[in-house]
């Protein structure tokens, strides 16, 4: 997939005619995967590349809206989804105060015009220009006028809630990562490298990986997850089931700071430094301050117990 990065007004770009499908797209869920699909649809049915148009950094990190500091999908998650979905150009916009003080007529004429597309296929709650007035239906109004096709593509809806990256975030909240996966078509996705800890774990009788993480992710509730990780930068190849707590480890510290300790099962190897890929299948149980060390152990052994069982579900 070709990532083309724009600062200011895509002049001189030569795009290629393209069906191109318009969004933030955090989270790349079942609704924004309709989406992209039915712009891939239409480009194959009219001998077009399927094209894709975002923003870096969210719009709502620049303009101080909600909690968007915290993504669901950083960019290189979401340029990797992207391009398993078969898109061949992804134009990143480098979003800022200026971008965002375009007028609606700016956008369309100014900007996606020198983009060159055919099609573009918007949500039907996309929303645009100064001050995010102008709605799907204007973008349709407006981009006809210069010969660009618009096709407003519906909700997806699970359990009769919209689908949608706030949604998710909510769910994420109660620890339902089961359900996330089911809201993003694919298993909930973190990454990092491993750091050096405490080395508790290996004297507990079970080694943990300890994990930095590489972006500011929304993070489900503090607990104990099953995981599954893939070591190395590659996101292929092998990976390792486990078991994974992500708090602040009350039995030890009286702390705020939020950690991320994986135990892997059937495996010792030296990891430290080595950057991972951490799924997050199920929730297991809340996080607890235990009294006694060996109180600890035996609800470790028990974590791992029912993950080992639950590992039935899943591909691992």
């Amino acid at each position: 997939m070709e990532i083309l990065k724009i600062n200011g007004f895509p002049e001189g770009l030569a795009a290629r005619p393209s069906v191109m499908a318009l969004g933030n797209f955090d989270g790349l869920h079942v609704g924004h995967q309709q989406l992209i699909s039915r712009a891939k649809e239409l480009a194959d049915a009219s001998g077009l590349p399927a094209s894709v148009l975002t923003f870096d950094p969210h719009p709502r990190v620049v303009l101080g809206r909600g909690h968007y500091n915290n993504l669901l999908t950083p960019f290189e998650e979401k340029m990797r989804v992207l391009q398993g979905m078969g898109v061949q150009t992804t134009y990143v916009v480098n979003f800022t105060t200026d971008f965002a003080c375009l007028t609606a007529e700016e956008f369309v004429f100014n900007f996606l015009a020198g983009l060159n597309p055919q099609t573009v296929v918007v949500g039907f709650d996309y929303s645009f220009g100064r001050g995010g007035i102008a709605d799907a239906s204007l973008l349709k109004k407006l981009a006809e006028q210069i010969g660009i096709y618009v096709e407003i593509v519906g909700a997806v809806n699970r359990y009769g809630e919209k689908v949608s990256s706030t949604l998710i975030r909510e769910k994420l909240s109660y620890g339902d990562v089961r359900l996330v996966q089911e809201l993003l078509g694919r298993p909930y996705v973190v990454s990092g490298h491993v750091v050096h800890g405490e080395k508790r774990g290996r004297l507990l009788g079970f080694p943990t990986a300890n994990i930095e993480l590489s972006e500011s992710y929304s993070l489900p509730k503090n607990g104990v997850y099953l995981v599954r990780v893939h070591i190395g930068g590659d996101y292929g190849g092998v990976w390792h089931a486990g078991v994974m707590n992500i708090g602040t480890k009350p039995t030890f510290h009286d702390q705020a700071h939020r950690s991320l300790e994986a135990h892997l099962f059937h495996f010792d190897g030296d990891i430290y430094g080595q950057p991972v890929y951490v799924e997050l299948l199920d929730f297991l149980r809340d996080e607890k301050k235990f009294f006694s060390i060996d109180e600890l152990i035996a609800q470790i052994g028990a974590d791992v117990q029912e993950a080992q069982a639950r590992l039935a579900q899943y591909s691992v």
